[in-house]
């Protein structure tokens, strides 16, 4: 009675010895055959997927493959496996980064094609994690992330024709102004360029000077103790002491260049009283 009872003790110490081994071969077995399927290494589906239920599968997994307790060679590879799935479905940013890969990448068992989420993420990743949730959302279903692909390309296509039309008309709206500027006017509409160029320097020569003699004429009624002289008496009488001359090829600077001219300097000073 005793041996039997031995021996049954032994039988079943074995059977429970043997047993762990068994399951990690066929976890192991399981995991690396499926290691682009996150949700397949823990035993779970996207719909009922929870960070509840993540940490207890990969728990329950890291009991049996772990290399500390499980001798078998490719434990290891397995375990790194069940790690980056734990990592990547606890984490929001990740886990909405794979959702997106594993509804439009090859994760069937023992898949051949295509790349594994660590390279796809390199790749794809940063453009995925700028994304709105809800678009990263209609991405990660079949047939609407199918659509709204379609949606963006067509936007995109649609933007770049927009761009491209519109630069375009501004080059022929720009050159057709430029021609008709140079060869109808000789440039003097268009401040830009030829002749329009020259005449707008002379007329900013002229209207600094302009402005100079009126601080000079605020200074001498300063130090006279009168008021300042009225601007528009001042300018009206300024532009008729001083009419508009283009014939400079250099501007206003031979006629306002010293303190005497023909037609009285600036006129702060001597024409100062014909100015109030």
């Amino acid at each position: 009675m005793n041996d039997d009872d031995d021996s049954a003790s032994v039988a079943s110490s074995t059977t429970s010895s043997n047993s762990p081994l068994l399951n990690a071969e066929q976890e192991i077995s399981r995991i690396l055959a499926n290691r682009r399927n996150y949700y397949g290494v823990l035993n779970l589906t996207p719909q009922t997927t929870s960070n509840a239920s993540v940490k207890k599968s990969y728990h329950k997994i890291a009991r049996v493959i772990h290399p500390d307790k499980c001798k078998h060679p490719d434990a290891s590879a397995a375990m790194s496996v069940v790690t980056a799935a734990n990592s990547t479905l606890t984490t929001p940013k990740l886990k909405q980064s794979y959702d997106l890969y594993y509804n439009t990448q090859d994760v069937s068992e023992n898949a051949k094609s295509g790349s594994n989420f660590d390279e796809w993420h390199s790749k794809s990743g940063a453009a995925v994690a700028g994304l709105p949730p809800w678009l990263v959302k209609a991405l990660s279903t079949p047939v609407l992330g199918a659509f709204v692909m379609l949606l963006m390309i067509l936007f995109g296509l649609i933007f770049g024709a927009v761009l491209i039309v519109l630069f375009l008309a501004y080059m022929c709206v720009h050159m057709v102004f430029w021609v008709l500027c140079c060869c109808g006017c000789g440039g003097h509409c268009w401040p830009r360029y030829g002749e329009g160029a020259r005449i707008h320097e002379i007329r900013q020569r002229r209207f600094f000077a302009m402005l100079r003699d009126y601080e000079q004429a605020q200074m001498f009624a300063a130090q006279r103790g009168e008021t300042d002289p009225d601007p528009s008496a001042f300018f009206q009488r300024w532009n008729a002491l001083h009419p508009e001359d283009l014939s400079f090829p250099d501007g206003y600077d031979r006629e306002f260049s010293g303190k005497g001219s023909s037609k009285g300097g600036y006129g702060a000073t001597d024409d100062y009283g014909s100015y109030v």
